[in-house]
């Protein structure tokens, strides 16, 4: 027995003292790494980070922070560079190569209009588990060629430089997927036999970017609420503000206080209304519309009658709200964008953020009026306008003129609808090489109509008649931009993206979802299923409704 015990417990130090070698041999080829690798640039950080937690980058709260593993960080800069505007350039990225890898790579998109750095893991949202390195991938983030300036306007002034539009578009994305690849084959041996792309707003309209003009790139994509025509959704939500603005109370400095336009109270009106008229047409009444597009409420409804002036909308409340859904029309009534589908999510604080922002703030902060209003002017207009009072310009905006603006390029500018843009259906290419696209799109969106997504997927089942044995769907009830909102948001689609790729599974027909711990959140633990479009999650007649398993995709 002793003999059988040391013998044992030579074994386990043999094996104990095989895994220091190995660690031992992990930190020294991840420091050899600031040598530089093929296409690397210059190489600014490489260091060996032990398991534990990484802070994520804002939007997500101070404090939240993501599980990682042992891995190797890698920080770089590519194309160095002076711009037009006597200002320096560069492609920064940023690589997370695991310990324990196995064998793939995910290239983590953007959002916004870029210029941060954000931690390369694979994360699609801040509230959407599990994080890509901590599964084995390799992962890559980049701030698509530019940094944001200090001051209110500093993130929109890489706009002034055409080349950095142009990076920020697309151009940044093939240099650090490559720079990616090739450190992943220095440091294991060999290069990743799987790579995806994934990514949520303005990430999952580089998703879709990939698939048009370099599809040899990427196995597969992931494209959540995709800015796919972000240049005319920012001039929709324009017009969506001006009519804010309008009817808008005085604040304290005598300007108009955009987030008192719409109280909580008559959101929470309107989202009543739609939950009356629609939550029962999947056979459940549990506060979610799971069907939008059968969904036709009209907030004329909620109209006040005369001699009323609580629970029901004024005539000035009404119009806004119509606009807010039916889409902004030019003069000769043609849609700039799209229609928006009405569902109970617009009461969120998340929809609110967007639309309103915070009632008696001077200066507004509704992420409409500072965002997209300066991402209008400054980044995909042509040429470029430089407005110092946001406010002031979406008010004189005026869509007949100024659309133009953003769909031809001018004085050696590239304008929006042209290098931001992701609109093409030829996926010959991408679709001949097997890959994969998975698109998802909450309700609640209030930055870009999940009826546009629709309006994209339907048009590639008319170009390709098998579509579906390469693109998929899931629309998200309720939720607002990317997660949150009354939603079950919290889902795995890489999962689901990479054994469809592998072949181990076939084309995804459900995806399970549940609905994050949160004080916004009416029923924290829901699960259901969400449907590839056009199917709908629909009650079986009997059994919890807190339960996935008692409801359909039919």
């Amino acid at each position: 027995m002793q003999i059988r015990l040391t013998a044992l417990a030579a074994l386990v130090l043999s094996a104990s003292a095989m895994a220091s070698a190995h660690a031992e041999d992990f930190k020294a080829s991840c420091a050899a790494l600031a040598q530089g690798f093929s296409g690397s640039g210059r190489v600014v950080t490489a260091e060996f980070v032990a398991a534990g937690g990484v802070q994520l980058a804002p939007p997500a709260p101070a404090g939240v922070t993501a599980p990682v593993p042992d891995h190797c960080l890698i920080r770089g800069k590519i194309n160095e560079r002076t711009g037009i505007d006597g200002k320096p350039y560069a492609i920064g990225y940023e690589l997370r190569l695991p310990a324990t890898w196995n064998g793939k790579f995910v290239f983590q998109g953007g959002g916004g209009v870029d210029g941060v750095l954000r931690p390369a893991l694979g994360l699609l949202t801040g509230t959407t588990p599990p994080n890509a390195l901590s599964n084995g991938y390799a992962a890559a983030s980049t701030d698509s060629g530019h940094l944001e300036e200090p001051g209110p306007l500093g993130p929109y002034l890489f706009g002034l430089d055409p080349q950095a539009r142009r990076d920020k578009g697309y151009s940044s994305i093939p240099p650090v997927a490559a720079a990616a690849k090739a450190a992943a084959e220095k440091l294991y041996g060999t290069a990743p036999r799987r790579s995806y792309f994934a990514g949520c707003s303005n990430g999952g309209r580089q998703a879709m970017a990939v698939t048009q003009r370099f599809p040899e790139l990427f196995d597969g994509v992931i494209a959540g609420a995709p800015a796919y025509r972000v240049p005319l959704a920012g001039i929709d939500v324009i017009a969506q503000e001006q009519a804010l603005l309008a009817i808008a109370p005085p604040g304290a400095d005598g300007k108009a206080d955009v987030g008192s336009a719409l109280t909580d109270d008559d959101l929470k009106l309107v989202a009543d209304g739609v939950t009356a008229a629609c939550d029962g047409a999947d056979g459940a009444k549990d506060g979610m519309v799971q069907d939008v597009m059968a969904c036709r409420f009209d907030p004329a409804v909620l109209a006040c009658k005369e001699g009323e002036s609580a629970q029901c909308l004024s005539a000035p409340k009404l119009r806004a709200v119509k606009l807010m859904f039916d889409g902004s029309r030019n003069a000769m009534g043609g849609l700039i964008y799209a229609r928006w589908p009405y569902d109970p999510g617009l009461a969120a604080p998340g929809w609110r953020a967007w639309k309103l922002g915070t009632p008696k703030s001077s200066p507004p902060n509704a992420r409409n009026l500072t965002l997209i209003a300066g991402g209008v002017p400054y980044d995909f207009m042509s040429p470029p306008e430089t407005p110092t009072d946001l406010v002031a310009w979406v008010r004189n905006f005026d869509v007949d003129r100024d659309v133009p603006k953003v769909m031809k390029g001018a004085d050696g500018f590239d304008a929006g609808m042209e290098y931001e843009a992701a609109t093409s259906t030829d996926l010959d290419t991408f679709k001949a090489k097997g890959g994969k696209m998975l698109f998802y799109h909450g309700t609640a969106d209030p930055i870009f109509s999940a009826l546009d997504t629709i309006d994209y997927v339907d048009q590639l089942k008319k170009k390709y008649a098998d579509a579906d044995r390469f693109a998929r769907l899931f629309l998200v009830p309720g939720m607002n931009h990317c997660g949150g909102g009354p939603a079950t948001d919290q889902f795995d689609l890489l999962t689901a993206l990479d054994t469809w790729v592998e072949g181990m599974a076939a084309a995804p027909e459900t995806i399970r979802a549940t609905a994050r711990r949160a004080p916004d959140v009416p029923w924290p633990g829901r699960t259901r299923d969400l449907c590839a479009f056009p199917k709908v999650q629909t009650y079986k007649g009997s059994g919890n409704l807190e339960d996935a398993a008692n409801f359909a995709c039919r």
